[in-house]
Parts: structure tokens; sequence; C-alpha cells
């Protein structure tokens, strides 16, 4: 099948790019940007890692379906809020890379919000460094091994991020909040 021209004009509409993330409080994303920025210290993340503001990906699409955040809302609609707990972190080997990742201790609640908007993920995690190189990644590991960080929030919504794959150097820019009731 054939890929689609994100910039070219379509017979269904423009293609968006959305984001469904849990985001924890600010002072959290705080602390984890200071971690991001310790490791790019000792070790070059790249300025996308550094740069990337602390979430949980519940899903990412790519579609022209501009109703995809009221889906979303109807699909989580039974959801409540619920205790985050992040401490530890672990990393998947890519075979090319490694993706460093601050670990959830019960994702049990929020395995199930994956599954009810239908993503194939299943280990939710709180990125620190995609896709480093294996070396990248050995330099980092005597501070990682000394990472004790831990947070805790309750979680009491979704929130749904749009770009415009047309403009997508811009980054998202709009976003929708799903209160969980």
């Amino acid at each position: 099948m054939k890929k689609r021209i994100h910039n070219q004009t379509s017979l269904f509409g423009p293609d968006y790019a959305y984001l469904v993330v849990l985001s924890p409080p600010d002072d959290i994303k705080a602390d984890i940007a200071l971690i991001k920025k310790e490791l790019n210290a000792i070790a070059d993340i790249t300025e996308k890692n550094v740069h990337s503001i602390a979430h949980i990906t519940l899903t990412d699409r790519r579609t022209d379906d501009e109703a995809l955040p009221e889906i979303i809302k109807e699909l989580t609609s039974g959801s409540k809020p619920f205790p985050i707990r992040v401490q530890g972190w672990d990393y998947f080997d890519h075979k090319n890379s490694v993706t460093v990742y601050l670990k959830i201790n019960n994702p049990e609640p929020i395995i199930e919000l994956m599954i009810s908007v239908k993503s194939k993920a299943r280990t939710p995690h709180i990125s620190l460094a995609k896709k480093i190189p294996h070396k990248t990644f050995e330099v980092l590991r005597p501070y990682l091994e000394k990472l004790e960080y831990s947070a805790e929030w309750t979680c009491k919504e979704v929130t749904v991020l749009k770009k415009l794959m047309s403009k997508k150097e811009l980054g998202f820019k709009d976003r929708v909040s799903i209160p969980l009731q």
C-alpha cells in the first residue's frame, strides 16, 4: 500500500498526527527535565530527547478524522481517576538503539486505558532518552544505576494532542483535556 503524502491535498481532508497521553503535574515534569539535562551533560541524548516533555503515551494515530478527541472521550468514559507511581528505570533494547525510561510501578489502570483506546502498546513508561546508540547508553549507565527517582500523582485526565502533518515542524499545537470521571 502506498504511503500518504502528508502535504498533498487529500480527498478526505488534512492529515493530522494525534498523541494521546497522561501528563504528570508540572513539578514532576520539571524534575524529569532536569534528569534529561543531566543525562545530556554526560552524553549526547539529542535535543529532541532533552526537550520532549515528560508524559505517558497511551496511543498515537495519524488520520484525517478531526473527531478523534471525541472518540477518545467516548472510549475512556468509564475510567475513573487513579494513582500513578513512578519508581526506578529500565530500558528497551531495539537491537540498533536503546530507549531509557522511568518505570510505572502500578501499570494496570494505564494498561486498561491503553486497551480502551485500542492501543497496541502495553508497557506504560516515561521516556528519558529514545533510540540512543548503545555506546551512549553504556556511558549513561553508571549515572542511571545511581538514579533513585520516584514520584506519585493522581491521574485525573487524558490529554489528546494534535498537529497538522503539513506543518509538523510546528509541533503539537492543539490540546484537548478529557477528565476521568
